[in-house]
């Protein structure tokens, strides 16, 4: 039974040695299987001498025919490339044979890292980058995670932080055109902290060789970041990493759907409504020359918080993003299905507010909430199945709306009384679309 020793020995030689190509032990297999069945028919005659020359010069010449296969397959199949930028040693795609879309035209704080560079830097830095949209709580670097990218935001809010036992600690918030990441452009190997979207936040992310490339032929920028750097280093972290606006008079507007749990609307149509929406609610802000992702925003189920920071005026909140969102209510509205419709509470205060780890406080914020709240509005969308009922307190109304041109009318509102458990307040109202029978109450 030598014959049957030889071939098992061929047969682990081959399978060990052939790969994954096309010619593997898939095909090693059978051939010696083979020869050992001849070797059981011709065992002790000049045949099994045969076979077994056989098999042992077959079995190299299909490992050596399936090297050569795997060699020829390496040179032709490419895995494909996805949309995140490869933060391995890929070597830097050249500017001139990139195609650059341009970003939407928007003006970036000049203390920022993008709106510190020209527009031919930030161009040869969109030629590197990969553009990214990070929804509310991903996470965009985490704490000693690999640092593999550098990510610009071009939008939205990001919370930096570091775990302290069962605590988050909070360093700093970082906005549009601020850079997180910079320790990958310093080649460190590890994240020192963990970033994590505050909401939608449009960024470019582009990996740490690219952003070195781009270093190299961009010194300016080298040293605006390494200007950043030594910031950050020197900033005071804890209690006071909080954004600018926290404890200032901000602009508090709420927002909630009319029905959103009533039992004719499916999940599905609470999940279209609630996107339509947001959709919406970005194309008013953005007729008022806003950028809703730039604001603190925070989900409500059934609508909105967002806090407009004391440096945007009011005025430009009402005036005109409260017209293109009754135009555009009336639009969804006439398309809609009945389980899709959308009838729009809205409230707006102006006043402190405090923004935390876990969120934002404030009394403004409890006022615009009850004011969105209040029996006397919901009975009013109830009569009049308004499109958008817009209810504001007695200091914006008197300050703001009294005063401001284009689209606001102060005919068009009515004084409510606000009741809600503890509160009894002075409230202005206006309805867009349905039946228009505003009255006092």
């Amino acid at each position: 039974m030598s014959t049957d020793r030889s071939a098992a020995r061929l047969w682990r030689q081959a399978t060990s040695h052939g790969g994954t190509g096309l010619l593997n032990a898939k095909v090693t297999t059978p051939v010696t299987l083979l020869a050992v069945l001849l070797g059981y028919a011709l065992d002790g005659s000049p045949g099994a001498i045969v076979t077994g020359g056989l098999t042992f010069l077959s079995l190299p010449a299909v490992t050596i025919t399936n090297a050569l296969v795997q060699y020829l397959r390496a040179g032709t199949l490419r895995e494909p490339s996805g949309p995140a930028p490869p933060p391995g040693p890929a070597p830097p795609v050249p500017a001139a044979t990139r195609a650059v879309e341009p970003l939407p035209g928007r003006s970036y704080d000049g203390a920022t890292f993008w709106g510190t560079l020209t527009p031919g830097e930030q161009q040869a830095l969109l030629a590197a980058a990969h553009r990214h949209v990070f929804r509310k709580e991903d996470v965009l670097c985490r704490e000693g995670g690999p640092a593999g990218e550098v990510i610009v935001i071009l939008s939205g809010w990001t919370r930096v932080w570091v775990e302290e036992g069962p605590e988050q600690r909070i360093i700093a918030f970082r906005g549009a055109g601020e850079l997180v990441g910079e320790r990958a452009a310093l080649m460190v190997k590890d994240r020192s902290a963990t970033v994590t979207a505050e909401g939608d936040v449009h960024a470019l992310r582009v990996g740490a060789r690219d952003f070195a490339a781009f270093l190299n032929g961009n010194p300016r920028v080298r040293a605006v970041l390494e200007r950043l750097v030594y910031r950050r280093q020197v900033e005071r972290p804890a209690r006071d990493a909080l954004p600018e606006w926290s404890g200032g008079n901000c602009t508090v507007l709420i927002t909630d759907i009319t029905g959103f749990s009533a039992p004719s609307r499916t999940d599905a149509d609470r999940r279209y409504v609630l996107d339509a929406m947001y959709r919406l609610l970005d194309e008013a802000f953005a007729a008022s020359g806003l950028v809703l992702a730039d604001f603190y925003q925070e989900d409500r189920g059934d609508g909105a918080l967002i806090v407009i920071p004391p440096t945007t005026p009011t005025e430009a909140v009402i005036d005109p993003m409260l017209a293109h969102l009754a135009a555009a209510l009336r639009r969804h509205n006439r398309r809609a299905a009945d389980a899709t419709r959308m009838r729009l509470r809205a409230a707006l205060h102006v006043g402190p507010v405090q923004r935390g780890p876990k969120g934002v406080s404030g009394i403004s914020i409890i006022t615009a909430r009850r004011m969105v709240d209040a029996p006397a509005v919901k009975k009013q969308v109830a009569e009049t199945g308004a499109d958008l009922a817009f209810v504001t307190s007695d200091f914006v109304f008197d300050t703001v709306i009294t005063s401001a041109p284009g689209f606001v009318d102060p005919g068009r509102y009515a004084r409510v009384r606000v009741r809600v458990k503890e509160t009894s307040l002075s409230a202005w109202l206006t309805l867009e679309g349905g039946t228009p029978k505003l009255r006092a109450m």
